[in-house]
């Protein structure tokens, strides 16, 4: 009777939150989205509680991407890794980024996302965001953390949407090696990569990773179906990443780690049309110095202290449209657990950037902003199967003041197979000094005569406030099948929008509303040890009312459907990976703003085949957008119809890995 009631209570609370992720919908039909990997309740994770915490025990929506999923699937780039995970949308172009050279990362639908790179912050403090090309090389990378839903509470701004964490590879918990990659493909692409890594005698970890990616004009489908060449469209990347770290006695460690980044290429979209030979340059050079303590134990800490360093050039023949900017942060972290009791843990820190930005043209000269922080979260597993997390943190904010965000976690852990989880928790985003400070004229000729066009920030601009509650399961259905589902709302207020004035120039404004809802459901099914197949589906809505009424907004996907199949034996690795899109909002322009797409959906295929030749030697061919569709990442169009970024046409690339 007992187990029973037990096998009742499990199968009700799963279709209790199916029937209500069906009722938050409005009825709307669902299905699967894409897992990432096979799920494990009893995998660790650090970025939830921000430290290392059992994924059955974490009220929250988060996903990895291992090392062995990275090898697996050959990804050329971090971009392309985290784009598979399910709610992340990594909004690109052809030319690797929009008219600067930014590949903006959403999650659920929101671009307030928080990068960090070993627990780092990395965020720009001029936009508030971080490019997707900018992130560490997929050779330097242990896992990467996604953590989706309300992040202030332990992360402060930026993580309204939620939270990136990559995590680098560490020499001293490596074998020695060296490997080497390299590989070629459509449009004279070229990619290399050399690691090594490995631990001295005196315990000494030691890593260092080297990566060059090259490309020139890429092609893409335009309005009429035919195949062009898009015109400075190449690119040419360098990278470098160390890493140092020491065994300090028994449990302490001191870890060094650089990060270096070089990068140009061309900017084709313009204003009324791809006509400009436009170029942007950036480099970036990352520092931080880290000591952690009793690492193994319950009552661990660490303290770091970093500096980044990013410089961006845009390059030309127009004058107003020249910029020379220097962004620079540096920062300090402290943090500690506490063991309370065997039920009980505390963690409690304090964090501190200032960041300063130059830029004579849009900001005209050097600006300043910084925040000082501190955060207590407490995990408290008050039943067998019951883990409440309760968070809160202060933030002192040097243009706008103080900031004060709880948060409220509960999980239910139903059996060693399924976990369901209740998240809230208040958000904030601060206003960036483009947001605040940006001042710039770009005058322009109309019928012989020259006009202002200025774009003006703020700096009587409020921090954007809200709530965001999620609401998910994860359950292994059988010994091959795994099942999860999560639902998401989030109310904004003072959203921060950028519009016509009463004098006509382009400035930010707080403005009323912005609502946010979605869902994700994946399903991952396993026929055998070598085959395995995934069925999956996402959902996103936006809607902000901007003072001219509730429009849809962002660049979201509304509806994604995923499909896929894997075999993988000892010698050969294939994959293959559906995507379509549909329900996109069709271009249309509201005042001074433009939303939307030139095509309401989209179909891709991509394949991939990897050979290991021997324990140390493999081969792989990757195929993008086989079915040569037509789409694009970043909304908008020209006055012809044109997709304003299209996306490239089919494409290969063919390459070799070999370890020493």
């Amino acid at each position: 009777m007992e187990q029973m009631k037990k096998i009742i209570l499990e199968k009700s609370t799963l279709l209790t939150l199916l029937v209500t992720s069906g009722v938050f919908m409005g009825g709307t039909c669902v299905f699967a989205e894409e897992p990432v990997e096979r799920f494990t309740l009893g995998e660790f994770v650090v970025t939830a509680s921000r430290v290392a915490t059992n994924k059955s025990d974490t009220p929250a929506n988060i996903s990895v991407i291992t090392k062995e999923s990275i090898a697996d699937n050959n990804y050329s780039d971090a971009a392309e890794a985290i784009s598979k995970i399910p709610g992340v949308n990594v909004l690109g172009s052809g030319a690797k980024g929009t008219s600067m050279g930014q590949d903006k990362i959403l999650i659920n639908g929101d671009e307030r996302v928080l990068i960090l790179v070993d627990g780092r912050r990395v965020n720009l403090g001029s936009s508030g965001n971080y490019s997707a090309d900018w992130l560490p090389p997929v050779n330097a990378i242990e896992r990467i953390e996604v953590l989706k839903g309300a992040g202030s509470a332990l992360y402060g701004t930026d993580a309204v949407g939620g939270v990136i964490n990559i995590i680098t590879k560490k020499g001293s918990e490596l074998e020695s090696h060296v490997t080497v990659r390299a590989a070629s493909g459509s449009w004279n692409t070229e990619q290399y990569g050399i690691t090594a890594g490995g631990a001295t005698e005196n315990g000494l970890g030691i890593f260092v990773s080297a990566s060059k990616d090259r490309r020139g004009n890429y092609s893409y489908k335009d309005i009429d179906g035919d195949v062009k060449t898009m015109p400075n469209s190449g690119f040419n990347t360098d990278g470098v990443n160390l890493k140092l770290d020491q065994q300090i006695g028994k449990d302490n460690r001191i870890t060094m780690q650089f990060e270096h980044l070089n990068t140009e290429g061309g900017a084709p979209f313009g204003y009324y049309g791809i006509t400009t030979t436009d170029k942007h340059k950036r480099l970036n050079n990352n520092l931080s110095m880290r000591y952690d303590w009793k690492e193994s134990t319950d009552n661990s800490g660490y303290m770091q202290i970093y500096r980044n360093h990013h410089h961006a050039q845009f390059l030309s023949p127009d004058k107003d449209n020249k910029s020379d900017f220097i962004d620079s942060t540096w920062g300090v972290d402290l943090q500690q657990s506490f063991k309370l009791s065997e039920k009980n843990n505390l963690i409690t820190g304090i964090s501190y950037y200032k960041t300063e930005v130059n830029n004579d043209v849009m900001f005209d000269g050097k600006k300043e902003i910084d925040n000082q922080a501190i955060f207590l979260e407490d995990r408290w597993k008050f039943a067998d199967s019951w883990q409440l997390n309760t968070g809160l943190r202060f933030d002192h904010h040097s243009t706008y003041g103080s900031e004060l965000t709880p948060r409220i976690s509960l999980n239910k852990k139903l059996n060693e197979d399924t976990n369901v989880y209740l998240s809230w928790g208040k958000v904030f985003k601060a206003p960036t000094v483009q947001d605040l400070y940006w001042k710039q004229n770009m005058p322009y000729e109309y019928n012989g005569v020259w006009y202002d066009s200025w774009t003006l920030g703020n700096p009587d601009l409020k921090p954007e406030k809200g709530n965001v509650w999620t609401l998910g399961t994860n359950t292994k259905i059988s010994e091959k099948t795994n099942f999860t589902a999560s639902v998401f709302y989030s109310d904004i207020k003072d959203a921060i929008a950028w519009k016509g004035n009463s004098n006509g120039a382009y400035q930010a404004f707080n403005v009323a509303k912005e609502k946010r809802r979605g869902m994700e459901l994946s399903i991952n099914h396993y026929f055998n040890d070598n085959l395995s197949g995934y069925l999956s589906y996402t959902y996103a809505k936006s809607e902000r009312n901007d003072g001219y009424g509730c429009v849809n907004y962002d660049n979201i996907k509304p509806n994604i459907y995923r499909a896929g199949i894997k075999y993988k034996n000892e010698k050969l690795i294939l994959n293959m990976d559906l995507n379509v899109v549909n329900g996109q909002v069709l271009m249309y322009t509201n005042g001074y703003d433009s939303y939307g797409y030139a095509d309401k959906s989209y179909f891709t295929l991509d394949l991939g085949a990897q050979y290991k030749i021997n324990k140390d030697a493999k081969v792989f061919i990757k195929g993008y957008n086989l079915t040569n569709a037509r789409y694009q990442e970043y909304g908008g169009k020209y006055s012809n119809g044109e997709a304003k970024y299209p996306m490239p046409s089919r494409s290969f690339i063919v390459g070799m890995e070999y370890n020493f």
